[in-house]
């Protein structure tokens, strides 16, 4: 018979489930599924059995329903839903038949181990663990005998021993590549966009959401250095930059590093990675591009972990055609070449350039505005420089590259972040999608340097960040959307024990299980092991004195007569102490002596408690041993 709380909990557990699951399911699911949930509800609640022949027909429906959307999903989210379906439908059956509530149970816990697909967090590792304890209690519940449906403390006792033979296994158990990996589709994508437009970056300054950390091993850069490198844009159509086509990549040059650190970027459903200056390492599933920068193998879907090696020094051009790319000019903005080939005049150099653009925003009252007015004109680079003069880092970076190749010189857009705060409990740079930056890289000698017109025009930009370079209302709306009280401080707690959980569980694999057994095969195994004998020892020790101290001298003095007269003869389970000492008395004459007044003493010491007598006991006992059995009584009892 099953347990009538089973469907109701069960029912309850699916409902989690469906709030949990969401990122996997599209809308047209969801909705199916909190309606088939809502006549499950009803159905138990009128205590009425759905008939085998409607569950078939509705599991056809939604087959035939799925099959139809697979060109508009993926194929996980739609084994996911297909996996939801089969538990919501199998709970209409579980009423009466207790073979269907197992099958159920199991589905369920394929279900449940779904999540880590779709989340790998620490809350929502927390969830999906919780969900699988109620999932086993659900199991325990079916299988448990009908006297024992609550649990006990032997069976909790279990669990926590499993806890560290789990975690053993997790450390020990060989770390294997996924067999396969499929590519999400996302729609509403975050971080930075495939062009840069005028305007476009605004969009992430009111996202307050993590979009990658850092930690380093030893150096660490100034506050100013902190470019994070992510897009190159090398295409004018005199409006937006775009991505070059399919330029070659060179391999990654070795010379000494500055830097040594480890990312750890959120999902972005995207390729592109985060470098710092030049690269000269990497470690983990990620490979060079062109232009100095690094992607993944496979879209970032989820929390993504890697190593690199850079330096501070600009970029190294990697070959010729990368500088009459760069140059290509569309001359739809007049005014500004103009006053670019005026600059050219009196700077014959690149960095000479650099120098006088540098002055020339300095000089013409340039201002930094997260609203900058919307631009109409054709020439919105003209607009720009000779009109508002009130932009964002995205217009300072477009006009910038504009001047630049109107004088001649390689010149592109490059997206990305800049700067980042240190976690206040942890040794981490956090950098947030509102620290979205871009800047221009012009070539000068072979390398790529770097020209931020942004931290001319707002040099706080860089060295208090974004809110710090804005106006007062500005600066106080952002303040007001990011301001959180104690409710931040708690979140920041969060965000520390949730980073370290992808550091040390989530990114664990072959070569950090390969870090650890190169140490473990380093140690003195000699030393650790006496060391580990000697613990042992030690241990047994305490638990024997332990038991011994936590027992009455009685009972202590009980298992010594047993163990003592054992060649005397065994004590029966129905025996008392009395009894088994008198029946001794008459299996050996010529002991009986002796365990007359042994039965005596204990009997007085049973009576009394005396220390005495106690002793007596024992120096009788120890007579009785030392005397042995008589063989021809022993052969005659």
């Amino acid at each position: 018979m099953l347990n009538p709380s089973f469907v109701p909990l069960a029912l309850l557990l699916q409902l989690m489930l469906l709030l949990l699951l969401q990122a996997g399911l599209s809308g047209w699911a969801s909705l199916v599924l909190l309606c088939v949930l809502l006549f499950t509800y009803l159905s138990v609640w009128t205590k009425q059995t759905v008939r085998l022949r409607t569950i078939n027909i509705l599991a056809v429906l939604l087959c035939l329903l799925l099959v139809s959307q697979l060109g508009q999903q993926d194929m996980q989210d739609s084994m996911l839903q297909l996996l939801f379906f089969s538990a919501a439908l199998r709970l209409f059956s579980v009423t009466s038949h207790q073979q269907q509530a197992k099958k159920l149970v199991w589905v369920q816990y394929f279900l449940i181990s779904t999540g880590f697909m779709l989340n790998q967090s620490l809350w929502f590792a927390g969830a999906v663990f919780l969900l699988f304890f109620c999932n086993l209690y659900l199991h325990y519940l079916l299988f448990a005998p009908r006297q024992q449906r609550r649990f006990h403390w032997p069976e909790w006792r279990l669990l926590l021993w499993m806890m560290p033979l789990s975690i053993a296994l997790f450390v020990v158990f060989p770390r294997l590549p996924p067999l396969w990996q499929t590519e999400r589709q996302q729609q509403a994508q975050t971080g930075l966009a495939d062009q840069l437009s005028l305007g476009g970056i605004e969009q992430l300054v009111q996202n307050n959401s993590v979009a990658f950390r850092v930690e380093f091993s030893a150096e660490k850069p100034p506050q100013q250095e902190l470019y994070w490198r992510a897009k190159v844009f090398e295409r004018f159509n005199g409006r937006d930059w775009l991505p070059a086509l399919q330029p070659a990549a060179q391999p990654l040059l070795p010379s000494q590093a500055s830097y040594h650190y480890q990312m750890m970027v959120e999902p972005h459903f995207q390729r592109s990675l985060f470098s710092l200056g030049q690269v000269h390492q990497v470690q983990g599933q990620v490979k060079p591009v062109a232009a100095g920068l690094i992607e993944s193998y496979q879209q970032v879907n989820r929390r993504f972990s890697y190593g690199l090696s850079s330096s501070a020094k600009a970029v190294v051009q990697q070959n010729m055609l990368e500088a009459s790319r760069n140059l290509q000019l569309e001359h739809s903005n007049p005014k500004a070449s103009i006053v670019a080939l005026q600059l050219k005049q009196s700077a014959v150099t690149a960095s000479a350039f650099a120098n006088a653009l540098y002055q020339y925003f300095q000089t013409q009252q340039f201002s930094y505005s997260l609203r900058p007015p919307v631009l109409t004109k054709t020439a919105q680079i003209d607009q720009f420089l000779f009109e508002h003069k009130v932009g964002f880092c995205g217009h300072y970076a477009s006009a910038a590259a504009y001047l630049f190749r109107a004088a001649g010189i390689p010149a592109r857009v490059v997206g990305g972040y800049q700067g980042g705060s240190w976690h206040p409990n942890g040794d981490y740079l956090q950098v947030l999608q509102k620290d979205a930056h871009a800047w221009v890289e012009y070539l000068d000698n072979g390398r790529w340097q770097r020209f931020d017109a942004t931290a001319i025009v707002a040099p706080l930009r860089l060295t208090q960040g974004l809110s710090s370079a804005l106006p007062l209302s500005e600066r106080q709306f952002l303040e007001q959307m990011f301001q959180q009280g104690l409710l931040k401080e708690w979140l920041q707690q969060l965000e520390w024990l949730d980073y370290y959980w992808s550091v040390w569980v989530v990114s664990f694999d072959q070569n950090e299980q390969r870090f650890i057994w190169q140490h473990v095969a380093s140690l003195p195994w000699s030393w650790l092991g006496s060391g580990l004998l000697a613990c042992c020892v030690l241990a047994l020790a305490l638990y024997l004195l332990m038991r011994q101290s936590g027992s009455t001298p009685n009972q202590v003095l009980r298992r010594q007569i047993l163990r003592r007269l054992n060649s005397y003869g065994q004590k029966a389970d129905h025996q008392t102490i009395e009894c088994y000492l008198q029946r001794l008395i008459q299996l050996h004459p010529t002991q009986s002596a002796l365990l007359q007044q042994l039965l005596q003493a204990y009997q007085q010491f049973e009576f009394d408690g005396q220390q005495e007598q106690l002793q007596q006991c024992r120096m009788l006992l120890n007579q009785l041993s030392a005397r042995g059995v008589n063989r021809h009584e022993s052969s005659g009892s």
